[in-house]
């Protein structure tokens, strides 16, 4: 028997089932937000729905930091230029966790406004020509402006290796593993990035310099994404510009591509989170969207968004204190949007005309601009501390024992109560539908002694699972009907057919079985780059945009995947009718999906584990780890880790092959 041809042999299209259902859960969300939108009609209702919104956000954030500790900040060199001086400024915005930025000070005597310059997503951080010109521009403009630079960027790459001088990862891609890390321990990399921003507003106001009841923000891009985030989190804002980030979910999802670790905000479509909730949060304050007409960020979501965030502000009487400012060019922050973001501030923060016109003021070499004698804060300081050192003391500060397997008493008592947590937390508890199983090849093997089939069924409405069936020839001494998966579905049928039909001939039936978006079943490749040397699961590849929109929906294509098995199960027990128990048999991401699956459901008594990965505390607490995107979860550290599952197979008959157990006690 030969493994499945493109869409299940030509018998169902499966390619675009994974994405179409995502989109579909999505548009259900959508249109109950807008419904729900569409109802504020008061400043009240308004204002109750920001705090909803707010509480949504920081909850998928896994909360901020408790303790504003001391900033311990310093400056560690100043530049003098015509008009305006650049100090480099080094500040903790947590113990031994440090934050290197540039404040541009204006000539003259002071108090001056602020403004926080936030940093879209360059390797240079701080130093990029583009940013250093907007930060030039608002000294020459009287603002003292302050740029930092984000988590993996300019001086502060989590990847850098002191000894060697070696980064692995830069800006995005450093941001979108170190998101993986983040979320299996529920929290989110934004999490730091929000605080960052809060402790430099705290800088600010510390500042002699600066005047403190007019503050602002901006930034572009990612700098764009962060102002946002502040807008909505910190009231201390008084204006506000975020450039090339604010679009809808709706619009940008058609586009089919994938966002960054630290904008993954879980459950956001779930909750009615919408970038037009980072705007008119703001309310009734002065912001200015800036967009670009042929951004990759759809311009049409950019106006929709204004378009809601004006119908709040018109509650507030201040229709003007909103508008959008669209450049006709691509993404970034190009002259016109500077140009638009300083007569902004300038008629907001200082009361004065809108009339600059944007030039092409110098910038400084990176060098000349770096905070750190090393250039780097993790070798600049010896004990400057991780952002998975951060996860590490997050998670067991809410769960000291989550690396562990627990100590159970009642084993039954435990089972019964992690098997609920099991189901609840990876969504298992959907109503099951009609199976509307199909057979679509048979095949005599009378060497190896079974029946080969070709099958798929529907495990929900519009989505299709498949096997590979081996029954056996003769009626075998035990029925132990098995699903097995292996490490990509059906894709490894060759290397594991033999295995299969040595299991039917002793069991009666095995079946290698492909979950949704796993081998005859995955999804075709959408809007990612793999022109550009990627893969499917690569850094956003097609696996890992998939799986941000499972999360951004409260759920995972990993949950998912684990209810198929569930399902698999139950079209064996349709097949096979004197079963009175099944087995499992998983291999590297197939594994933790029959491990999950036994939890869930007790007729699985016996389980072999093949090269069990790991388990998501390794994930969330270790500096060197290769990323699988196909893992992709929010949470499950501490809750029902497989430290957490062992103790609940305790009366199962449980094989680990290539994988030590004893790694989790």
């Amino acid at each position: 028997m030969d493994a499945f041809d493109e869409n299940l042999d030509g018998f169902y299209d499966v390619e675009n089932q994974l994405p179409r259902y995502l989109r579909k859960r999505a548009t259900d969300h959508f249109d109950a937000e807008r419904a729900h939108k569409e109802t504020i009609r008061t400043v009240g209702g308004h204002e109750r729905h920001v705090e909803n919104v707010r509480e949504a956000f920081l909850d998928g954030l896994g909360g901020l930091p408790d303790d504003r500790t001391p900033l311990n900040a310093r400056t560690t060199g100043t530049l003098e230029r015509d008009g305006y001086s650049i100090e480099k400024v080094v500040f903790e915005s947590l113990p031994a966790f440090h934050v290197t930025g540039n404040l541009y000070q204006p000539a003259g005597e002071g108090p001056f406004p602020a403004v926080l310059f936030l940093c879209g997503h360059t390797a240079t951080g701080k130093a990029a020509a583009g940013y250093q010109r907007a930060c030039v521009e608002l000294a020459r403009n009287g603002f003292v402006a302050l740029s930092i630079d984000p988590i993996g960027q300019g001086e502060r790459i989590q990847s850098y290796d002191p000894e060697t001088g070696d980064v692995d990862r830069l800006s995005v891609i450093e941001h979108t593993y170190l998101g993986q890390q983040c979320a299996v321990a529920g929290t989110n990399l934004a999490r730091y990035f929000v605080w960052d921003m809060i402790r430099a507003l705290d800088y600010l106001e510390g500042r002699s310099d600066v005047d403190d009841s007019r503050l602002g923000a901006t930034g572009n891009s990612g700098g764009g994404m962060q102002t946002g985030f502040l807008m909505l989190v910190d009231d201390r804002l008084d204006a506000a510009v975020p450039c090339c980030f604010v679009t809808s979910r709706e619009e940008y999802m058609k586009t089919g591509q994938a966002q960054d670790g630290e904008q993954i905000v879980y459950r956001a479509i779930e909750r009615g989170l919408n970038y037009d909730d980072f705007v008119s949060s703001f309310a009734p304050k002065p912001v200015l969207v800036g967009a670009a007409q042929s951004d990759f960020l759809c311009i049409e979501g950019s106006r929709k968004s204004v378009e809601r965030a004006r119908s709040v502000y018109e509650l507030y009487d201040r229709p003007e204190n909103v508008d959008l400012a669209v450049a006709e060019r691509t993404h970034g922050l190009t002259p016109p949007l500077r140009e638009a973001m300083i007569n902004w501030f300038r008629e907001h923060l200082r009361g004065v005309d809108p009339t600059f016109e944007t030039g092409d003021p110098p910038v400084e070499d990176e060098a000349d601009l770096l905070c750190t004698d090393a250039g780097q804060v993790h070798g600049e300081y010896p004990d400057e501390t991780h952002v998975v050192d951060r996860n590490r003391a997050y998670v067991h500060d809410r769960y000291d024992a989550a690396g562990r397997v627990p100590s159970v008493e009642d084993t039954d008592a435990y089972a019964n109560s992690i098997r609920e947590t099991v189901i609840d937390e990876l969504s298992l508890g959907k109503p099951r539908q009609e199976l509307h199983p199909r057979r679509i090849e048979t095949d005599i093997d009378e060497a190896a002694g079974v029946r080969w089939e070709k099958v798929f069924f529907f495990s929900e409405p519009d989505i299709v699972v498949a096997g590979i069936l081996a029954r056996s020839l003769e009626r075998p001494t035990r029925s132990l009907p098995t699903v097995v998966l292996p490490d990509h579905g059906t894709d490894d049928f060759d290397e594991c057919n033999d295995r299969i039909a040595a299991l039917a001939r002793e069991r009666g039936a095995a079946m290698a079985f492909d979950p949704r978006g796993v081998g005859a079943v995955r999804a075709r490749d959408v809007n990612t780059p793999l022109a550009n040397g990627g893969t499917y699961f690569d850094y956003h590849g097609t696996e890992y945009k998939l799986g941000s929109d499972a999360l951004m929906l409260g759920t995972s294509l990993f949950g998912m995947r684990v209810y198929d098995v569930l399902r698999a199960r139950e079209y064996l027990a349709h097949r096979v009718e004197d079963a009175d128990a099944f087995a499992l048999e998983g291999t590297g991401a197939g594994a933790l999906h029959a491990l999950y699956a036994a939890v869930a459901e007790p007729q699985f008594r016996s389980i072999r584990l093949k090269e069990l990965p790991y388990s998501f505390h390794e994930v969330a607490t270790n500096r060197e780890f290769e990323i699988d995107f196909r893992l992709r979860v929010h949470g499950l550290v501490g809750v029902c880790d497989v430290p957490q599952l062992l103790p609940a197979l305790a009366d199962r008959d449980v094989v680990w092959d290539g994988t030590d157990p004893n790694r989790f006690r």
